[in-house]
């Protein structure tokens, strides 16, 4: 296929959303576009990026985002919000939703109606209808459509339980499962062949998502209750469930949701990309997997992105202590290095260094014509004196430098520390 598959991930700007595009980004088979109804992190991070699109529940919704999908030419949807992949499996798109079965994603959106038709399996909680004949204290008040344990609320006696119950709708009370709680990433294939699923501990949590999190091994309960909701749902692409133990120790099942999970990186950086699996099922190609067992444990923190509105044509940037530190070359300078020539910006080195510039430079790999101009300062005069646009930035380590060139031409001037940024 020479064709490249268009790529439309809405919402855009969440976790998964973010982790979607990172999965994606350089593979040579997609063309990725983000949209949102709400302007966030995504508007920053996709270069094709389209705001401004309605929420479901405007009227106006279904014929912006159906005309989204024309203009586009959109092949693939990655819903990133339950409700959002429901209300979208329920309607005619004229491109393939991941995982976007009508009924399956109905089910799995609604507690009640996952409860409902495993309730028969041991793995499911005793889910309680009549409060006034619960026995067993505490129970656990969650909302049908919830998600990431928000509006989850423990509930140690029936004056709790009814004061929690009308700050809910549609709530659902279950049984309390006080043990370890686990995520299990799944992906099943065009064929509804399970060929992917792997627990991951939940030990750091933030807004529901998973900042620290342990492989552990998939046993004999966990898999029964996986194959059973494979068997019983018509899965395709990237899933998830989540499991705690009860009282006596055994798995019971949480929830169960039809998209990427806010920490399902965990499973790309084991070497399992999911969303490159849904890219490659969607061309009904067979599937295998080559997971790193030398990955045991991920652990994630907040990332920041900046909005630089600034324009510039010319990069004047440094070398000792810059590019190079601790005589090692910065990678994070070099990826910005890279970055300017791809924007086409003229790139200056411009530097004291006391040595053989040029024999430095082929030390440590480093190719002259990275640069399109080089100035070499053999004396004390100021760095300014060599700068002939105002349209540059300046990049240097040394602040007096930067304050130097900053108070002569007024130009931005940044540390190396800043360059994660661009």
């Amino acid at each position: 296929m020479n064709k490249k598959i268009n790529v439309l991930i809405f919402p855009c700007g969440s976790e998964n959303a973010l982790e979607i595009y990172s999965a994606l980004r350089y593979s040579i088979h997609v063309n990725i576009i983000g949209a949102s109804s709400v302007d966030d992190f995504g508007k920053l991070r996709f270069n094709n990026y389209i705001g401004d699109v309605p929420n479901i529940k405007d009227k106006d919704f279904d014929n912006k985002f159906l005309s989204i999908i024309k203009e586009n030419y959109i092949d693939i949807v990655f819903a990133t919000h339950d409700t959002v992949l429901e209300y979208l499996a329920d309607k005619e798109l004229d491109a393939f939703l991941v995982n976007g079965d009508r009924y399956t994603t109905k089910v799995a959106r609604s507690k009640k109606l996952t409860y409902d038709l495993f309730k028969d399996k041991k793995w499911v909680p005793n889910v309680y209808l009549e409060y006034d004949k619960i026995q067993t204290w505490p129970v656990l008040c969650k909302p049908d459509l919830g998600q990431g344990a928000q509006g989850v609320f423990k509930c140690n006696n029936i004056n709790e339980l009814k004061e929690y119950t009308s700050k809910i709708d549609l709530p659902v009370v279950v049984e309390f499962l006080p043990g370890d709680e686990l995520t299990i990433d799944c992906f099943t294939d065009w064929k509804k062949r399970l060929k992917w699923s792997q627990p991951r501990t939940r030990e750091r949590v933030k807004a529901g998502i998973s900042m620290k999190s342990s492989f552990i091994n998939l046993d004999d309960e966990l898999k029964e209750i996986i194959i059973d909701i494979n068997s019983s749902l018509n899965m395709r692409g990237p899933w998830f469930l989540q499991v705690k133990k009860d009282l006596t120790g055994k798995w019971k099942l949480l929830e169960i949701s039809c998209r990427i999970a806010g920490t399902m990186v965990a499973q790309r950086a084991k070497g399992i990309n999911l969303p490159l699996m849904a890219i490659q099922d969607y061309m009904e190609r067979e599937l295998k997997v080559l997971p790193y067992d030398f990955v045991d444990r991920v652990e994630r923190s907040l990332a920041t992105k900046p909005n630089i509105n600034l324009s510039f044509s010319k990069v004047y940037i440094d070398f000792d202590d810059t590019i190079i530190i601790d005589n090692k070359v910065v990678p994070i300078v070099m990826s910005f290095i890279y970055k300017m020539r791809n924007e086409r910006k003229e790139l200056i080195l411009i530097t004291r260094h006391e040595f053989d510039l040029y024999k430095t430079l082929e030390k440590y790999a480093l190719d002259k014509s990275i640069f399109d101009k080089i100035i070499h300062i053999k004396n004390n005069s100021p760095k300014s004196d060599y700068i002939t646009s105002i349209d540059s930035i300046f990049i240097d380590n040394h602040f007096l430098e930067r304050l130097e060139v900053f108070q002569k031409h007024k130009i931005p001037v940044f540390d190396v520390d800043y360059l994660e940024f661009f």
